[in-house]
């Protein structure tokens, strides 16, 4: 039996389906990307840790390196570490922890977390992503604790010194 109450719940559900735009949604919201800056950042050699029930365990200490962008440059500091955890599936997932300090000397703390294939054997293409953020005093480079940004690793230039990665950020818009 249809009573009263299942029928005027489902013509108000048709009515404001019907009030939709007809836009596509995935196109419409679709989210835009702005180069931030390219990093090209020094490493040590990675230490091996060994086998926990994660996982097995890395650790690559940060020494320095440089960044710039069109808004924003410097240099990176000795004393991070980019943990590495190769999971049981060969995909690893990335935790760095640094800190950079601008060209007019405003220190940023940045945590980047990822995840990448590059040990898969046999993978049809490398996958390396990674979500950088921001901890910037209030001032001019604010505007990175107020956004979401993504994230590049890969080879450094020839010239770079090595141990190196090359990072790209960019911020969701």
């Amino acid at each position: 039996m249809i009573d009263r109450r299942h029928v005027l719940t489902a013509i108000s559900g048709a009515v404001a389906a019907s009030a939709l735009p007809t836009r596509s949604w995935a196109t419409a919201d679709a989210p835009g990307l702005d180069f931030v800056y390219e990093a090209i950042v020094t490493l040590e050699p990675t230490q091996e840790f060994g086998p926990t029930p994660l996982g097995t365990r890395r650790r690559i200490p940060i020494t320095g390196g440089s960044f710039a962008g069109p808004r924003i440059r410097g240099t990176v500091l000795a004393g991070g570490a980019d943990w590495q955890l190769q999971r049981a599936d060969n995909w690893t997932v990335i935790e760095a922890d640094y800190m950079m300090r601008t060209d007019d000397g405003t220190p940023i703390h940045v945590r980047n977390v990822g995840l990448t294939n590059s040990r898969v054997p046999g993978a049809p293409s490398r996958y390396l992503r990674t979500v950088p953020s921001f901890e910037a005093p209030t001032g001019p480079h604010d505007w990175l604790n107020q956004a979401i940004f993504i994230g590049t690793l890969g080879p450094p230039p020839q010239d770079a010194p090595k141990p190196s990665v090359r990072i790209h950020v960019y911020r969701v818009t």
